[in-house]
């Protein structure tokens, strides 16, 4: 996600597409896709090694970055910190916010089993 600098990203931006909550340390993989870290952290660096929405492999570059503490695109993390501060304060207290909770609503975050 690349976002201009004097431009605000809308709510919606700063989403992770996988868990559909606000971007929390905001991982930026080689391929411009973006992920909130704890999303990276289960599908990409634990996982397949591969970006989640292109399946670009990502294994050099996640190593590299790894050992450098570089995974976070810090520039958008402030960003986000600046503009959404409640959302990522409920965020990272566990709890989700109001208004990616609308955004969200309607997709399931889980499968679930029918007539279990």
């Amino acid at each position: 996600m690349a976002v201009p600098k004097s431009a605000i990203p809308s709510l919606s931006e700063c989403q992770c597409r996988i868990c559909v909550e606000i971007l929390i340390e905001p991982v930026t993989l080689p391929c411009n896709h973006t992920l909130c870290k704890p999303c990276f952290q289960s599908t990409v660096e634990k996982a397949s090694l591969c970006c989640p929405f292109c399946r670009r492999r990502v294994s050099s570059w996640t190593r590299y970055h790894t050992r450098r503490n570089s995974l976070v695109n810090m520039e958008l993390w402030e960003i986000i910190q600046k503009h959404y501060p409640k959302e990522c304060k409920l965020r990272v207290s566990g709890q989700e916010s109001e208004e990616i909770g609308k955004a969200g609503r309607g997709r399931s975050r889980l499968p679930t089993e029918q007539g279990a």
